[in-house]
């Protein structure tokens, strides 16, 4: 199903999203609404979207990356469903790109 995606400004981006339980995990409510996601993230040409993007506030995201021939040393990341992630830095090296965002028009 193709869900509604919260465009810039709308609260449910900037609230604290709730971790995912092991009972939502367990019923298969995660994992359905992750298929939800990854619909929608395709419908609108997307490679990666958060539960809160589409009115969910849930730490939940979906990604889909496929290879870039325009970065031929940069690997793809295949369909992943990440629950509840943790972002820990590994150094202090940074870098700036370009990133599309759905949520903004």
């Amino acid at each position: 199903m193709i869900l509604k995606v919260a465009r810039m400004g709308h609260p449910v981006l900037r609230t604290r999203a709730a971790e995912v339980s092991k009972e939502e995990i367990a019923s298969g409510a995660a994992m359905s609404l992750a298929a939800d996601m990854f619909e929608t993230m395709r419908e609108y040409g997307g490679v990666g979207l958060a539960a809160p993007q589409v009115h969910v506030s849930k730490r939940l995201l979906v990604v889909d990356v496929p290879k870039n021939a325009r970065r031929p040393d940069e690997m793809g990341l295949p369909m992943t469903v990440m629950v509840n992630p943790v972002v820990t830095p590994i150094g202090d090296e940074q870098t700036s790109d370009f990133e599309g965002c759905l949520s903004l028009p």
